[in-house]
């Protein structure tokens, strides 16, 4: 895909973001002030039906058309999103849409209600490449919410705004007493969305790459996970294979283990061919 927006969508060599929190804050009150406008039949189904168990709503508060009960943000909608009715009965939430200076798509408020879960997946329409970032305001949360991205656990308050990149595996559990409600923002990439994250971001929510290859760190490594259950269940956050690997690489580090990727694909293909063998033989 030719960019737009020459210099603002990274080649492959580029560090990627997976999680960053813009510099600015909503005001948590004003938001949930707007939840007590909206009616009970103005929240309709989670569409994707295989991602999740419990209950996983929504309200339209942009949509293609301005339809309200369109929650499906379709990437390839040939008409132009607008706002919809029930948007008129949030003026906060109105308010804090202003304030984002990049062209707005889909808007929606998503409930993932007490003891649901969101099943792991990848959303692969989002992302830099495609130059459609989703943006995530928690409006009501609570500390027993599990939010994943990429194997690590993202804490998320209430007012902050998150980009995610939610092309990268991610899976979320309601555990707690309460709602989980999310103001969901789809955007364009333009300039001063791209400056805002490229440019404001912390080293240490990059992703980064070894280029150290040392089998015998990660056999070093291998030992510390087989003695540590804390470290077996760390491992157990994804079941995505690319995702897998980058986590493993990331908590071998954190424990001063030095291996690359590559090191831990060879290994992942050794043990499988091993445990293939077993059954032939």
């Amino acid at each position: 895909m030719q960019s737009k927006l020459p210099g603002l969508v990274p080649s492959l060599n580029t560090i990627m973001i997976s999680a960053f929190k813009l510099p600015f804050q909503f005001e948590p009150i004003g938001l949930k002030t707007d939840l007590a406008q909206l009616h009970a039949t103005d929240w309709v189904s989670h569409f994707n039906k295989g991602y999740f168990e419990g209950d996983w709503t929504g309200v339209a508060l942009r949509s293609v058309g301005g339809l309200s009960g369109q929650l499906y943000p379709d990437p390839q909608a040939k008409g132009s999103f607008a706002d919809t009715p029930i948007l008129g009965r949030c003026p906060n939430i109105r308010a804090a849409l202003t304030s984002l200076n990049c062209p707005l798509r889909s808007v929606r408020l998503l409930k993932l209600e007490v003891g649901s879960l969101i099943k792991e997946h990848r959303d692969y329409d989002l992302g830099y490449e495609k130059e459609q970032l989703r943006l995530h305001v928690p409006v009501t949360t609570n500390p027993d919410v599990d939010f994943f991205l990429d194997g690590h656990r993202l804490n998320l308050n209430e007012g902050e705004c998150w980009y995610l990149d939610l092309s990268l595996p991610h899976w979320v559990e309601n555990r707690g007493s309460s709602d989980r409600i999310h103001l969901v923002i789809d955007c364009e990439l333009n300039e001063w969305l791209g400056d805002l994250i490229q440019f404001s971001a912390p080293a240490n929510e990059l992703k980064t790459a070894s280029t150290f290859s040392s089998p015998e760190e990660l056999e070093r490594f291998r030992q510390l996970v087989l003695s540590d259950l804390t470290l077996q269940q760390r491992l157990r956050e994804t079941a995505d294979p690319e995702s897998f690997v980058r986590l493993v690489v990331d908590t071998g580090h954190q424990r001063g283990c030095y291996f690359t990727a590559q090191d831990t694909e060879a290994a992942l293909q050794t043990a499988r061919r091993e445990w293939a063998e077993t059954w032939i033989n």
